[in-house]
C-alpha cells in the first residue's frame, strides 16, 4: 500500500518462475521431470537489497535473486519480513510493534501508514469490502495530494477464462470485481500464448512481432543470442521493443512504479500457484480451487488495503490474464524424429508449439521448404502442421520478424512437439505435467480474463471479447497519455470507460459514388456457360427495386480514400461499390446469420454469370477473357452459396424433386397395359424432367445471387521471374455477434517471392 502513494501507474505481475513446457531444444526432457534444484548456502542477515551479486555457492539478497532462485533460504523473513503474516488476528489487534514484521495490528500502525489490510474490519469493526454491496462509483474521490488517479494493473498467470464458472464460493472478491465493474466475457491473447510475449503486449499495445519478445524463449541471429527465463541475457535492454507504459508515463512526468520489470515477477502478489498447478494438474482439476483461492484472498486484501486507506473509490484497477491453459499430456507427443531423419541438423524449441531452425546457420544443404514439405501431410493422424512462417495465418501477426525461425509448426491442442523420444525419461514413468498452453490464441481454452473496476470504468457493464493489444490504449487514457504507435485501435474500448478521453475521427472521404443507371440494351456477350436463360427480364426488374441497407450495410457505406470512379450497386443479399476502372467491385459489404449452411455448388453453376443492365458492356468483365489466359484464376467476394436463396432453392428444390419422383412412380405403376421396357422409359423421361427444372430453378437463383457486373474478384499472373500475383480484398470490419458481418474493402495486389499468397485465415 505505501507504493500507492508513491507513483500514479502501478503495475504487478503475477506470474510464475519457471516453465513447464520446456524452453529450448534439449529441454523437452525438462518436462518430463522436475527441474534440477541448485543447493545454495548463506544467510541474508544484514544483507538485504545489496547492490553486489553474489556469486556461487553463496546464496543472494538482491533484488534479483527471486527471478534466478538464488534466494538465500531467510529472504524472505529478513528482506520481505513474511514471519508475521500479512494480516491481524484477534490476537494481534492492539499488539506492542514489532518491526520484525511487514505489516502491523498496533493502536499507531493508521498513524504511521502501515496497518495490516484487514485491521479496521477486525480490530475496528468495519465492513470488509467484500461484504459491501455494489457501489456504483461516478467520480473519482481521492485524499489530497493526487493529482489523478491511479491505475493498479494486475496479471494473473495462467488464468483461464473459464476458472470464473467457479464464482463465489471459490473467488468472491474477483467475482465481486465482475459483477460491479466491467468485464468481457473473455480476452483474446496474442500468438504464442505464452506469458513474456503477452505481458509485453499488454504494456506495450504491441504484437510480439513488433515488439520482439517472440517467445519465452528466442534466439536473436543479429547478435547471435539467447533468451530464456533463467539467463542473465533477458535483462539486457537490446531484446525489448516498442515503449511499455511505464516508460511513457516517465516520459511525460506521470510517476510509475513496477516490480522488477523486465522480468515478470512481483514480491508483494506472490503467487505462483494458478500457472503452476494448472501445468501440473490440468485446468480441469478442482484441486486448482485452493490456488484460485489464494490469488482471491489476495484482491481482498488489496481491496481491503485501498478500503482502509481510503483509495477504494480513487483507484482505477485492471485485472487480466497473460493466457489460458489447455489440457496436455506427455503421451500426446508428437516426435519429428518419426517424421524425419536427419533431425540432428535442426533445432526445435518443443513444446506446444514448434519453431525450426538450422543447427548450422552456414549449411547450405538445408532447405526449409524441403522440409515444410517433407513434414506436410505425412500421417492421417498427424497432430501438427508445418508451415514456412510467412504462409502462417496472417491473424497470428506472427511472421515479421528475424528472432521467428523460418519453419513454424502449429501443434493441434492438447498436444506437444519434440525432436526425438527420450526413451530414459519415459521409462521412469514420470511425465511432470497435465496441463500447457501456448497454442492457437482463438482456441477457447487459450482465452483469458479482464476486469475493470473503479471511478473511470463504467458500472455492472459487459462488453464484447476484446484482443489484449487494445489494453495500452486504455491504460494511457486512464492517466491522460499520449500513447506511443501501437497495433491497437485508440478508442475501440470507449464502451468500457465512464467518460471516454479519445474520440476518433474518421477521415474525410475522397471519392463518393456515382448515380448507376439502367442501360437501354445490353448483349449477353460474357461468354459464361449458363443452360437456361429464361425469366431475365422478370430477374432484371428486381434490379429497379429499392433495397432496404439496414440489413446489409448496417455500419454505413465504407467510405473510399482514394480516387476512384465508383457506383453503388444493390442486390438482393449483398451491395457492391462497383469501379469502373476496375471493371469489378471495390468493396461487397452483407450480412450472414450466425448458423450458415454452407451448400456447396455445382461447377455448373460456379460458371454461370450474366450481364447486369446497370453496369455497360464496356465495364463489365467476360468469363471467355478468364478462359483465354490458364494462368488467370477468379472468385467472388459474395460467396453465393450462403445466399438465402440459394438456400431456399437448396430446400425447396429437393422437396419438389422428391414429390415428382413420387408422382413418376404412381405414373409408372398405373401404366400397367404397357410393357416393362416402356414403363422404365416413361419413368426415366420423368425424372430427366425433374432434374430439367431443378435445373432452371438454380440458373434463376444464381442470376439473383451471382455478382451483377461481371465476375467479382480478380486475376492473378504468374511469370517466371515476379512469383505469383493475386488479387485481394482486405478485409475492414468484422463484427461477430449477433451476426456476421463483413466489409471487403479496397483490393490490392500482393506478391510473394518465388511462392504462392495464401489467404487470410
Amino acid at each position: 500500500m505505501y507504493l500507492l502513494s508513491r507513483c500514479t501507474a502501478c503495475e504487478a505481475y503475477v506470474v510464475r518462475r519457471s516453465d513447464k513446457a520446456g524452453s529450448s531444444d534439449e529441454s523437452f526432457s525438462g518436462f518430463l521431470s522436475d527441474h534440477p534444484f541448485n543447493s545454495l548456502s548463506g544467510s541474508c542477515k544484514n544483507r538485504c537489497f545489496e547492490l553486489v551479486e553474489a556469486e556461487p555457492p553463496n546464496c543472494r539478497c538482491d533484488n534479483l535473486c527471486k527471478t534466478y532462485d538464488t534466494c538465500c533460504s531467510d529472504f524472505d523473513e529478513h528482506c520481505l519480513k513474511t514471519a508475521g503474516g500479512f494480516e491481524c488476528s484477534k490476537e494481534r489487534c492492539g499488539e506492542t510493534r514489532n518491526e520484525q514484521h511487514a505489516c502491523h495490528c498496533s493502536e499507531d500502525c493508521m498513524a504511521k501508514g502501515d496497518c495490516c489490510t484487514n485491521y479496521r474490519s477486525l480490530c475496528k469493526g468495519d465492513v470488509p469490502w467484500l461484504q459491501e454491496e455494489c457501489e456504483e462509483i461516478k467520480n473519482h474521490e481521492c485524499p489530497s495530494g493526487f493529482v489523478r488517479p491511479p491505475v493498479i494493473m494486475l496479471s494473473v498467470d495462467g488464468f483461464r477464462a473459464s476458472y470464473m464458472k467457479r464464482g463465489s464460493t471459490v473467488i468472491p472478491n474477483i467475482e465481486k470485481l465482475r459483477s460491479c465493474g466491467t468485464h468481457a466475457p473473455y480476452m483474446r491473447p496474442m500468438y504464442p500464448t505464452k506469458t513474456y510475449p503477452n505481458l509485453y503486449t499488454i504494456a506495450t499495445g504491441l504484437y510480439p512481432e513488433s515488439h520482439g519478445i517472440v517467445g519465452n524463449s528466442m534466439h536473436d541471429p543479429g547478435f547471435d543470442a539467447n533468451f530464456n527465463f533463467r539467463g542473465k541475457e533477458k535483462l539486457n535492454h537490446r531484446w525489448w521493443g516498442g515503449q511499455p507504459i511505464w516508460i511513457t508515463a516517465v516520459k511525460q512526468g506521470v510517476k510509475a512504479g513496477t516490480f522488477f520489470w523486465p522480468v515478470p515477477y512481483v514480491y508483494a502478489m506472490h503467487s505462483e500457484q494458478l500457472d503452476t498447478y494448472g501445468h501440473k494438474l490440468g485446468p480441469h482439476s478442482t484441486e486448482l480451487d485452493s490456488a484460485l483461492r489464494e490469488i482471491d484472498k489476495v484482491i481482498g486484501q488489496l481491496m481491503n488495503g485501498l478500503k482502509q486507506m481510503k483509495l477504494h473509490r480513487c483507484v482505477n484497477i485492471i485485472l487480466v490474464g497473460d493466457h489460458g491453459m489447455e489440457e496436455a499430456h506427455c503421451d500426446r507427443t508428437e516426435f519429428l524424429s518419426s517424421y524425419m531423419s536427419n533431425t540432428e541438423d535442426i533445432i526445435l524449441i518443443p513444446g506446444s508449439l514448434g519453431r525450426i531452425r538450422a543447427r548450422n546457420p552456414n549449411n547450405s544443404k538445408y532447405d526449409a521448404k524441403a522440409v515444410v514439405a517433407n513434414l506436410t501431410c505425412k500421417k492421417p493422424d498427424q497432430h501438427f502442421k508445418p508451415y514456412l512462417k510467412q504462409h502462417l495465418p496472417k491473424r497470428l501477426h506472427y511472421a515479421n520478424n528475424h528472432r521467428i525461425e523460418e519453419i513454424h509448426l502449429m501443434v493441434e491442442r492438447k498436444w506437444h512437439i519434440a525432436r526425438k523420444f527420450y526413451e530414459s525419461k519415459r521409462n521412469h514413468g514420470k511425465c511432470g505435467f497435465a496441463g500447457d498452453h501456448g497454442y492457437d490464441n482463438k482456441i477457447n481454452s487459450m482465452q483469458t480474463i479482464f476486469l475493470g473496476y473503479g471511478p473511470a470504468f463504467k458500472f455492472k457493464t459487459k462488453i464484447p471479447p476484446f484482443e489484449n493489444i487494445e489494453l495500452y490504449n486504455v491504460m494511457c487514457d486512464l492517466l491522460g497519455l499520449k500513447p506511443a504507435p501501437n497495433n491497437g485501435t485508440h478508442g475501440s474500448l470507449n464502451q468500457l470507460l465512464r467518460t471516454p478521453v479519445y474520440t476518433p475521427s474518421m477521415p474525410e472521404e475522397v471519392s463518393k459514388p456515382n448515380p448507376a443507371g439502367l442501360v437501354t440494351a445490353i448483349n449477353d456477350d460474357l461468354g459464361c456457360t449458363c443452360e437456361d436463360k429464361n425469366k431475365v427480364e422478370e430477374l432484371n426488374q428486381r434490379l429497379r427495386q429499392v433495397i432496404d441497407d439496414n440489413k446489409n450495410l448496417p455500419y454505413g457505406r465504407p467510405a473510399v480514400m482514394f480516387r476512384s470512379k465508383y457506383f453503388i450497386l444493390h442486390h438482393s443479399d449483398y451491395v457492391s461499390g462497383y469501379s469502373d476502372a476496375l471493371s469489378m467491385p471495390l468493396w461487397t459489404s452483407y450480412t450472414v446469420s450466425k448458423q450458415v449452411d454452407f451448400t456447396p455448388l455445382t461447377e455448373a453453376l460456379s460458371n454461370c454469370v450474366r450481364p447486369d443492365i446497370r453496369v455497360p458492356s464496356a465495364y463489365s468483365q467476360s468469363c471467355s477473357s478468364y478462359r483465354a489466359d490458364k494462368q488467370i484464376s477468379y472468385s467472388f467476394l459474395y460467396p453465393p452459396r450462403v445466399s438465402l436463396c440459394h438456400k431456399e432453392y437448396i430446400r425447396g428444390g429437393r422437396e419438389r424433386a422428391l414429390e415428382e419422383d413420387e408422382e413418376a412412380e404412381r405414373g409408372k405403376t398405373k401404366l400397367e397395359s404397357k410393357t416393362k421396357v416402356q414403363g422404365e422409359v416413361e419413368g426415366g423421361r420423368s425424372q430427366r424432367g425433374a432434374r430439367s427444372r431443378r435445373s432452371q430453378m438454380l440458373m434463376q437463383i444464381l442470376a439473383m445471387t451471382r455478382p451483377q457486373g461481371g465476375l467479382e474478384g480478380g486475376r492473378s499472373h504468374s511469370g517466371d521471374l515476379r512469383g505469383h500475383w493475386r488479387w485481394r480484398p482486405r478485409w475492414s470490419r468484422h463484427a461477430k455477434e449477433p451476426t456476421q458481418h463483413c466489409w471487403h474493402w479496397r483490393p490490392r495486389w500482393s506478391r510473394i517471392q518465388g511462392g504462392t499468397w495464401e489467404p487470410e485465415d
